[in-house]
């Protein structure tokens, strides 16, 4: 969590810029989205990872349609990639919700989201 602050602190008032797949700062951005939410983060941290892991997302899913071009239609894995993607999109559209909880749930789901294209992604360089 650490981290993902001093980044933000160095650009102020900017997006930091998406990170690559597999780099420590993904991972650490995935982490802190996953955390616990016995006791949720504040707010506004809550909607600073959102915004985070949306910059991180997007790259992410250009990557994958790139990938799941090299199945055909018809084939399990081709439906499975296109699945993957299509919800991926629905998360990078969605916004926070209407309060801190719902935001907080956002803000998981957007992180197994980023989890999921990064193992199709990496799943698909290591075939």
């Amino acid at each position: 969590m650490d981290a993902t602050r001093a980044d933000q602190q160095s650009l102020p008032g900017q997006l930091r810029p998406a990170a690559a797949d597999g780099s420590d700062q993904l991972q650490a951005d995935i982490a802190a989205a996953l955390r616990s939410t016995i006791v949720l983060p504040p707010y506004d941290e809550v909607l600073r990872l959102i915004d985070t892991l949306k910059g991180h997302l997007g790259p992410l899913i250009e990557q994958a349609k790139g990938h799941v071009q090299e199945h055909r239609p018809g084939e399990v894995a081709w439906y499975r990639e296109h699945a993957q993607i299509d919800n991926a999109q629905i998360q990078l559209r969605s916004g926070p919700g209407d309060g801190l909880v719902s935001a907080a749930r956002r803000l998981q789901s957007l992180a197994r989201s980023v989890q999921q294209m990064l193992r199709q992604i990496h799943h698909e360089q290591g075939a």
